[in-house]
């Protein structure tokens, strides 16, 4: 369950190796030229994404194995994110942008801390229910300092898909024999299905009309043009719900939370990412999110923090299509191999100073740089909502940082943002205390 750290800790205990055995049949490396035979086409997916990426006996994208099977879904994901398409998501998003904000002022007012993995989850989740079926019912909208059902739903769905997958008939021994906190967990994932069939019921009884901007209307428009064979049937529909809502707000709710509370930390890069935004956006009730997508250093800010803490930090498993030579050892095909964002990222000789975080690295990012930089994962599995994730990033902390500062709330001086992670990560405490200031009239 813990992957990242059993990797860190087998590389540690070989610091001048690039690859080490972690399991029998099993190699870890860092050696980036590995990396893409790893992970091109011929590469075959561990049956840990099987299991991972099924959801009530139908298989979604990431469940497939082989490039040829994904490829359909892939491709048209990737075509609903492409440039052209990101304008009128990017519409969809600055009304739950704008929704946050004004969250944020009131608690700025008040003088009070916010949770970031409670306030950004929310926030991601009611993006990615709008950008995907056009959901128009908004969890931000209900906060009353409970936790809600899709909340507490989709927390127990990524706990327990994850442990499902890694250990072979869990779902059979906690139905029979397991303790009551895991019975309500494994019931509790099972809910999310219910939530994930209303939204379907209340998308289909949209008039077209409504059906022009959201990604499911996007891929069903797609598919209609394909034979009917390859089309999606409407009882498929709600496991690949079910798998971008966890795709689609992980990376983007964790990652601004822990954003903030480095700049939080780091006051003098939080000065130079507010003076560039200052710079851009001098009125700040006109906050042009297409020009937010081109400052280097809100860019390095995102970086650097995936970097450090990568929502997918452990292995990417892979039975190789085809040998690979590291070290001189000639690794043959059908060996399950892997690399990882968290140890790429810390790699000494690509990154300098590895453990400190420094947005302005990437000011002169080389090459090297951005091939071990995979927080998305790399080669022809990569995730294909990287570009609206990074967009949606971009767009979000520039608001925030245009129009608030952030500091460490009294009493959290000594937190730690440690990961834990068991397939996507998270805080170890599972809390990560932000305090906002409204500050929109000067740096």
């Amino acid at each position: 369950m813990r992957r990242t750290a059993w990797v860190v800790e087998v590389m540690n205990r070989y610091p001048n190796n690039t690859t080490v055995v972690i399991a029998p049949n099993q190699i870890h490396t860092t050696d980036e030229n590995a990396m893409k035979t790893i992970y091109d086409r011929s590469a075959i997916k561990s049956r840990f994404y099987a299991n991972m990426g099924s959801w009530k006996g139908v298989k979604s994208t990431l469940g497939f194995l082989d490039y040829p099977s994904a490829a359909p879904t892939r491709n048209n994901l990737i075509k609903c994110f492409q440039n052209q398409n990101l304008t009128a998501l990017v519409d969809t998003i600055q009304g739950h942008v704008l929704q946050l904000v004004d969250l944020l002022r009131r608690e700025s007012q008040r003088d009070e801390k916010v949770d970031g993995v409670i306030c950004f989850r929310l926030w991601a989740l009611d993006v990615v229910t709008d950008v995907l079926w056009g959901e128009e019912k908004t969890l931000l909208s209900q906060v009353d300092g409970s936790t809600p059902d899709f909340l507490r739903r989709f927390h127990a769905f990524s706990q327990w898909n994850a442990l499902k997958a890694s250990v072979p008939g869990a779902d059979t021994f906690v139905r029979f024999f397991g303790s009551k906190r895991w019975r309500q967990l494994r019931w509790e994932c099972d809910q999310l299905d219910t939530t994930a069939k209303e939204a379907l019921q209340r998308w289909l009884q949209k008039p077209e009309t409504k059906h022009n901007r959201d990604v499911l209307s996007m891929m069903k428009a797609m598919e209609a043009e394909e034979s009917p064979k390859k089309r999606l049937p409407n009882e498929h529909i709600p496991a690949y719900m079910v798998e971008m809502l966890a795709a689609g707000s992980s990376t983007t709710s964790h990652t601004v939370a822990f954003a903030c509370f480095l700049l939080a930390r780091h006051q003098h890069e939080q000065q130079l990412l507010r003076q560039e935004l200052f710079k851009e956006f001098p009125d700040p009730n006109n906050i042009d999110p297409t020009k937010l997508t081109s400052l280097p250093y809100l860019e390095g800010v995102l970086k650097e923090t995936m970097r450090l803490y990568p929502m997918i930090p452990g292995p990417l498993e892979r039975h190789l299509g085809k040998e690979i030579v590291v070290e001189g050892h000639v690794i043959p095909p059908g060996v399950v191999a892997s690399t990882a964002a968290y140890t790429q990222g810390r790699l000494p000789d690509v990154y300098q100073d590895p453990g400190l975080w420094d947005p302005s690295r990437w000011l002169q990012a080389n090459e090297r740089m951005e091939l071990n930089w995979i927080p998305f994962g790399t080669g022809s599995r990569s995730c294909p909502g990287s570009n609206l994730a990074f967009t949606e990033l971009k767009y979000m902390i520039g608001t925030i940082f245009r129009l608030f500062k952030s500091r460490v709330p009294l009493g959290h001086e000594e937190d730690i943002l440690d990961l834990v992670d068991i397939f996507a990560a998270g805080s170890r405490t599972g809390h990560v205390w932000l305090k906002f200031d409204e500050a929109a009239q000067e740096i």
